[in-house]
C-alpha cells in the first residue's frame, strides 16, 4: 500500500497531533508571520508541506484540504535574543466540502533602530531602544478533489506592526496557494506570498514552496524555499530550509534540520524529539545560530498538538 495513503487514511502515529507550544526566533527582526511549530522548527522550519501542522493554514493555504481532519494548535517561541513569538493555528477540512483555517501570531522584540528611525534631536552616543510589536491574523478557505490528492486555497492576512519610534501601521493582503500529492509519497505546495503590496516589513511580496517526501513509515525528508522580493533593495532574498524526521518505533520522532535566512544571512542548525500517537503529541525543538557572533543564539520550543 502506498506510504502516504497509509499515513493519511489510517492515521498512523506519523500524524503529528494538535495544540502547539514552540520556540524559535530570528536573531534580527523576527516577523510575526513566522508559522513553524516546534515540530517544524526541529526540521529547519519546513512547514509548507506538512498537512498535520495547524500552522500550515497560514504558511501554505492550499494544504488545508489534503488532510481531511480537524487540527488545532497554539504556540509560544522564546530565544536567548529576548524575542517572543506566540501563535494559534487551526483548520477544519472534514465538516464541509471546503476547508477553513485560522491563524494568529504576535511577536515582541527589541532591536537596534535604523538610522532613519532615530529622532533628529538625539545626542551623540545616545542609545535608543526600538521595541517592536507585530501581529498577523490570517483566515484561509480552501478546497480540492481527486480523493484529497489536490488542494487549493487562499489566505486573507491582516498585519499590525508598532514600533516605539515609528508608531503603528496596518495592512491587508492575500496569499493564494495550491498543493498536491505525487505518487502517494510526495507532498508539494506553492504559495504566492502577500500579492497585494502593503509596504509592511512583516508582509513582503514573495513566493514559497514546500516539499515532503515520505520515504518510508519511519523516514521523511523535507525541503522548503522562500523567495522574498521586497525586503532587500533590488535583490531577491532566497531562504532554503531542509529537514529530516526519523521515527524510533511508532511514537518517538527524532528530527534534524538546517536553514539559511536570505534577509539577514543567519544560519541555523536545529534538532527535535517528540512523543506522539495518532491524536496527540508532545514535541521539543532547538535551533542554534553558531555563526553570527561570539555567543551562540539559541531558541527552544515545546509543542502540544491535538488532532480529531
Amino acid at each position: 500500500m502506498p506510504i502516504f495513503s497509509r499515513v493519511t487514511r489510517k492515521r498512523l502515529p506519523l500524524r503529528l497531533a494538535g495544540l502547539s507550544l514552540c520556540a524559535g526566533l530570528s536573531i534580527s527582526d523576527v516577523h510575526a508571520a513566522e508559522s513553524a511549530s516546534a515540530v517544524s522548527q526541529g526540521m529547519g522550519d519546513t512547514v509548507r508541506a506538512n498537512p498535520w501542522d495547524p500552522m500550515t493554514a497560514h504558511a501554505a493555504p492550499g494544504m488545508v484540504w489534503l488532510d481531511g481532519r480537524f487540527e488545532l494548535g497554539g504556540s509560544g517561541r522564546f530565544g536567548s535574543d529576548e524575542t517572543n513569538l506566540w501563535q494559534v493555528g487551526a483548520y477544519d477540512a472534514q465538516t464541509t466540502r471546503v476547508g477553513f483555517g485560522l491563524f494568529w501570531s504576535r511577536s515582541t522584540q527589541s532591536i537596534a533602530p535604523k538610522n532613519e528611525e532615530l529622532p533628529g534631536w538625539r545626542q551623540e552616543d545616545q542609545e535608543f531602544d526600538n521595541h517592536i510589536r507585530s501581529s498577523v491574523l490570517s483566515t484561509t478557505i480552501g478546497g480540492g478533489g481527486i480523493h484529497r490528492l489536490f488542494g487549493f486555497g487562499v489566505g486573507v492576512r491582516y498585519f499590525y506592526r508598532s514600533t516605539k519610534l515609528g508608531g503603528s501601521e496596518h495592512a491587508i493582503t492575500l496569499a493564494p496557494s495550491i498543493a498536491t500529492v505525487i505518487q502517494d509519497t510526495v507532498i508539494f505546495s506553492i504559495t504566492a506570498e502577500n500579492v497585494i503590496p502593503t509596504g509592511n516589513p512583516d508582509a513582503p511580496l514573495g513566493l514559497s514552496t514546500g516539499t515532503r517526501w515520505q520515504i518510508s513509515r519511519q523516514l521523511a525528508l523535507a525541503f522548503d524555499t522562500e523567495a522574498d522580493f521586497s525586503s532587500l533593495d533590488n535583490q531577491v532574498a532566497f531562504t532554503p530550509m531542509v529537514g529530516a524526521e526519523f521515527r524510533a518505533g511508532d511514537v518517538v520522532p527524532i528530527r534534524v534540520g538546517w536553514k539559511r535566512d536570505g534577509v539577514d544571512q543567519t544560519r541555523w542548525l536545529s534538532s527535535g524529539i517528540g512523543v506522539e500517537n495518532e491524536s496527540v503529541g508532545l514535541s521539543y525543538g532547538l535551533s542554534l545560530d553558531l555563526w553570527s557572533g561570539a555567543e551562540a543564539v539559541h531558541h527552544h520550543g515545546m509543542m502540544l498538538r491535538i488532532s480529531m
